[in-house]
């Protein structure tokens, strides 16, 4: 039995499975003919994270309601100023395979920053990565080569912000789709470096290391362990287990851990960055099959604290209401089991 599921037996009263089989046994007469029906039950669940108190309601049913299908946005922008013939007007950071016009990967200012080096009421620094020259091609169209080349410019940029001056956090995040924050529809990610530890990183760090004091684990690490053999798992190699977590509060929610405990993305070797973007590849795939906005993001350890370096994906099909805003409890329509099954096929 799991350290945060409870197993259900024909004997117990509790309804606490989203999908459960209740075996009836019966006797007739001298004969003691025996037989059995498994009957399948869809019940609304809550769950609890593995060891944060964050809660999500499973509400398959919710999932039939009647709801209009969101397209892709089309790119309103007669030009794209992300392409290569129109970067002139950038202010570019750093150019990563080659050199003007020619380059594989490119980092820029963020033109509209929310925070400045020269404001100190907002200080901080945003640059803008866009992972392809092709205006065409999302990340999962790149080759796995071109993949593991933006994940290695993620890194060199998390290690230039990290050693700035009063910077205390810095984050790699990607939005696809205007449903997910993305205003311009070329391939590209992001990365901002604040001033301050955000709360919700504090507040996961707070809980991961009550668990690491309280049982002398890391979490992720014991969430490996639970999870490998479960069917909530997508894909699984020497480096990486990609799933979607027990208590996803996002439809279709994907977490990829990296087996070897690591607190950076800096640390990670060849072979896992290819793992992972191998894994990338194919569940972002999938999600653009069903037209699904997403974001995904790196937590990476405050300062050289012990952490357990992940990467999150949250897909965005439909939009938080009133119970998720106002009190943090998100109802999820789509079973985590279900998602894992839509990725693995």
């Amino acid at each position: 039995m799991d350290w945060y599921e409870v197993a259900l037996n024909s004997n117990t009263k509790e309804n606490k499975s989203q999908v459960y089989y209740l075996r009836l046994h019966c006797n007739f007469f001298l004969h003691k003919l025996r037989f059995s029906w498994r009957v399948k039950i869809e019940k609304t669940e809550i769950r609890k994270d593995y060891f944060q108190d964050n809660y999500v309601i499973i509400a398959p049913k919710r999932a039939k309601r009647p709801h209009k299908v969101y397209r892709k946005e089309e790119d309103q922008l007669s030009v794209c100023y992300f392409c290569p013939d129109h970067t002139e007007s950038q202010e570019v950071v750093k150019t990563y395979g080659g050199k003007g016009k020619d380059w594989d990967v490119l980092v820029i200012e963020n033109k509209y920053p929310a925070l400045t080096l020269d404001n100190p009421k907002a200080y901080g620094k945003q640059e803008v990565i866009i992972e392809t020259p092709f205006h065409n091609k999302e990340i999962h169209e790149l080759s796995l080569d071109n993949i593991v080349r933006v994940i290695d410019v993620y890194i060199d940029r998390y290690v230039a912000l990290r050693k700035m001056e009063d910077i205390r956090y810095v984050l790699v995040f990607k939005n696809e789709g205007g449903k997910a924050g993305a205003s311009i529809a070329h391939s590209h990610s992001q990365i901002m470096a604040l001033p301050m530890v955000p709360p919700e990183i504090e507040r996961e760090y707070e809980a991961y290391a009550k668990y690491l004091i309280d049982r002398g684990k890391c979490p992720y690490c014991d969430i490996i362990e639970q999870e490998r053999d479960k069917n909530r798992v997508i894909i699984e190699d020497e480096h990486f287990l990609v799933f979607c977590p027990y208590a996803s509060q996002f439809v279709y929610g994907v977490w990829f851990l990296p087996k070897r405990h690591i607190n950076h993305m800096h640390e990670m070797t060849e072979a896992e960055k290819i793992s992972l973007a191998r894994a990338l590849k194919k569940v972002l795939a999938k999600l653009d099959d069903i037209d699904v906005a997403y974001n995904y993001f790196f937590h990476n350890a405050v300062n050289d604290e012990d952490y357990h370096m992940h990467l999150k994906l949250e897909p965005r099909p439909n939009i938080w209401a009133g119970l998720e805003l106002g009190t943090g409890v998100i109802i999820n329509s789509v079973m985590p089991e279900e998602a894992a099954k839509f990725y693995r096929k």
